[in-house]
This record gives structure tokens, sequence and C-alpha cells, in this order.
């Protein structure tokens, strides 16, 4: 029992407390529909946010997702406005995204850019690219999809979110990948001695390569799911995002693995961010108040992560 108050799990008590406040002050907010809309909604954060809390954790940032999200976005809806099937769009836009991986990962590796300007520089080229298809405009999609409509909004035994199922299976395989192999071992190696790990003979530009790329990959994909919530491909929606994003994935570093980033604890950090919003939105609170919430938390959390990994390096000096 004494377990469950340990530093890892803390945020699982927050957890509670915002349902807790939230259904107290409003029926609607603890509706059973709305809990699992919760559920449903924050899993295209989870996929946006995948690739990049194994990016903070090798000690990179990656701040092009949510517009590398958008981007895809656009590619879908243009793809289905050209006469594309739906079979071959859901390859295609996520497929697209990549390039911007490649292109902050080689900035990183061959031009020395620190990860962070690098990918300010690819969030920039990847809003632009996407507003060539419409002039900056949303293109509304041409025809929707059966079997994207059932994975965005399908219900599995009319309760349970398909999409929350599937990110949640993906997510318990990447933890397995991070925790039982040297996916793991070199993420954290890189993130918490740098010099260390290359003395290893670790490859540091084929991982960061590989784990941009899995990050862009990941956003395409939401991309799609994105362009079939909205019914629309929307070119400059990725910054509704950003916010939300890192700070799901900072507010995962102190779950589960205290003071470092893991998958599961970004998912969990997502159902946190979701849930929030959710009970600003139902009480009717100023939508600044939740930003300003969201950012408060995600300075936290970073001082948190930092102060983690300053002990660390003292330790293994």
């Amino acid at each position: 029992m004494r377990a469950l108050f340990k530093p890892d799990y803390i945020l699982i008590w927050v957890l509670l407390g915002l349902v807790g406040l939230f259904s107290i002050l409003s029926p609607d907010f603890r509706q059973v529909g709305n809990l699992f809309e919760i559920l449903r909604s924050c899993s295209l954060i989870a996929l946006m946010i995948l690739g990049v809390t194994w990016l903070v954790a090798s000690g990179e940032i990656d701040v092009s997702f949510p517009n590398i999200a958008a981007f895809a976005s656009i590619m879908t809806a243009y793809c289905i406005k050209i006469g594309v099937p739906w079979s071959l769009t859901i390859f295609i836009a996520p497929i697209s995204a990549i390039p911007f991986g490649i292109l902050s990962a080689v900035l990183i590796n061959t031009f020395n850019f620190p990860a962070l300007i690098a990918t300010i520089a690819v969030a920039s080229v990847a809003t632009s690219v996407a507003s060539i298809f419409n002039n900056g405009q949303p293109l509304y999609l041409a025809q929707s999809s059966d079997f994207v409509e059932f994975i965005v909004y399908g219900k599995l035994f009319g309760i349970f979110p398909v999409l929350f199922l599937i990110v949640l299976a993906l997510f318990l395989f990447a933890q397995w990948l991070q925790n039982n192999t040297t996916i793991g071992q070199h993420l954290y190696a890189l993130g918490e001695n740098r010099r260390a790990a290359l003395e290893a003979g670790i490859s540091e530009k084929r991982f960061i390569m590989n784990i941009f790329v899995l990050s862009a990959l990941l956003a395409g994909v939401s991309g799609v799911l994105l362009a079939a919530s909205f019914s629309s491909g929307q070119p400059r929606i990725g910054g509704s995002f950003f916010i939300d994003g890192l700070t799901a994935v900072f507010l995962g570093s102190l779950v589960i693995m205290f003071g470092r980033p893991n998958v599961l604890g970004s998912l969990f950090g997502a159902v946190i961010i979701a849930t929030l919003s959710n009970g600003i939105t139902i009480l009717g609170i100023p939508f600044y108040a939740g930003t300003i919430s969201k950012g408060l938390l995600m300075v936290l959390c970073v001082g948190v992560m930092v102060w983690q990994r300053s002990k660390l390096a003292n330790t293994s000096a």
C-alpha cells in the first residue's frame, strides 16, 4: 500500500483528484460517455508524442510534431480530392511526413543544429508546405471512409473507444521495447551520459535519425486521424496540440519511471491533459486558464526532470 504513495505514482492521485473535483462541480463531467470521450480525445495527442517521448529521453527535443500532423491532415484531404482511394491515402499521408523527420535529423547530425532550432525550422517548413495545397485554408474531405471513421469514433461493445484501445496496445508494445531491448538502453544512455554512451559504441547519429523518422511517421498517422475527425485537412491546426503534447511528455516523466520520460508515462500525461481540458470546457472556464495551467505544469515537470538528470550525472561522476 505504501508503494502507491511513492513519487512515481503521485500523478495517479492528481488524476483521481481532478476527476473527483470536476465530478463534484459538474454532473455532466461524470457521465460515463464523457469519461470515455476523454480517453478517445487523448489518443490523438498520445499518438503524436510517442516518438517525441523517446527523443526527449535521449536528450533531444522535437517541437515540429503538431505541424507535421497538420501537413499530413491536409495531404490526406488532397489525396482524396484528386481521387486517391482511402486504402492508399492512409499510407501515402504518413509516409509523406517522413522527409520532415529526416530533415530534422540531417540538420542535427550533419550541420550540428541544436534540436530545438532544427525542429522549429522544420515546423515552419511543414506549415509552409501544407499551406501550398489550398492557399493556407482548410481543405474539406470529398468523401469519408467507414474504416477510418470506425477507428476514430467507433466503440467496442458500444462503450470502449476503439482509437484508445489501439493506442493503448501500441504504447504497451513500445513500453516493452523500451524496457526489454537495446532501444531503451541506448536512448537513456544518450540522455543521461552522452559521452559515456558514445564511448560504449552507441551510434548516436543513426539512433537520432531513426527516432526522428519514427516521430514524423507517427505524427503523419495522427494527421490522417485528424483529417477524419474534422472532416478536413487543417494546415494550421498544429499549434493547438503543441502545449498539450509537450506537457503530456514532461508530465509522463513523473510517472512510472520518476524523472525519466517513458511511453506509458506520456500516455498517462495525455489522459491528464485531456481530463483537464474537458473539465475546464464543461465548467465554462475561459480557455486561457487551461493554457496557463498546462504551461505551469510543463515548467514544473521540466524542472523535476532536469533535477533528476543532474542527480544521476553527479552519481555517475
